[in-house]
């Protein structure tokens, strides 16, 4: 059931506001990264899947009455489980997914011709992935835990367009501008993507933007103005929130 966005948009407002680490090792329920703690990017997250923009197995652990759907109840549980922490005793129900062996974290000395420019389409930008197309754009050091919903440990690759705006500072990046997230989970292996591609040169509240979000072999987001990616990321300037100068 959708519920109506007059009813979700308080619990929006209080859910961003708010911040607070839960117990360590404990499952909290809001927790999508499973990391123990529920963070403003997780509600965001919640209030996404109940609002039906993102599927709720982006992430189980905001279904608190575990009957598949999101509601203002299962909001409010995970509001208190941020603002609260977890009982001691919470037992965690979340599984570490299966390594999908045609991804590959090992970089290429030489980038496919064309890498600059993924493909904007859920097929062909998959091949275009595993084939390590983006492996030669500059990149973080190494992976790290992400800020934001996206399953654990993340890296950051962007694109040569995207590297000289950030550089530049400007306020809106040009058309062509891209980065790829690869996804780890809580290993060293890459078990999925995140991607986004300026597909305009005027963002149009991301619509302008195409975004992809695949993990393991469930595809999250493919597509123009996806409303769960656009929400998270309207707090970067023109919807990039990389930390920069790249760490």
């Amino acid at each position: 059931m959708m519920w109506p966005r007059s009813r979700v948009r308080a619990v929006y407002i209080v859910a961003y506001g708010l911040s607070a680490a839960a117990s360590a090792g404990a499952l909290c329920r809001g927790d999508c990264d499973s990391d123990g703690r529920v963070s403003v990017a997780e509600l965001v997250t919640a209030v996404g899947i109940a609002l039906g923009d993102r599927p709720t197995a982006v992430c189980p652990a905001a279904d608190a009455g575990d009957d598949g759907v999101v509601g203002i109840a299962d909001l409010l549980t995970a509001v208190s489980s941020a603002l609260q922490g977890c009982p001691s005793d919470a037992t965690p129900t979340a599984t570490t997914p299966a390594p999908v062996e045609s991804a590959t974290a090992t970089p290429t000395p030489t980038p496919a011709t064309g890498s600059q420019d993924p493909p904007t389409s859920g097929g062909p930008l998959l091949a275009w992935l595993e084939a390590g197309s983006y492996l030669g754009w500059a990149a973080e050091s190494a992976p790290h835990p992400s800020s934001g919903p996206h399953f654990g440990g993340v890296r950051v690759f962007v694109n040569d367009r995207l590297l000289d705006s950030l550089e530049r500072g400007l306020a809106s990046h040009p058309s062509g501008a891209a980065t790829v997230k690869e996804l780890y989970g809580r290993g060293s292996q890459v078990l999925g993507w995140s991607v986004m591609v300026k597909v305009e040169d005027e963002s149009d509240g991301g619509r302008g933007w195409y975004w992809y979000e695949r993990f393991n072999t469930s595809v999250f987001a493919d597509g123009r103005g996806v409303g769960g990616c656009t929400g998270c990321h309207s707090a970067g300037r023109d919807f990039i929130r990389i930390p920069f100068p790249l760490q």
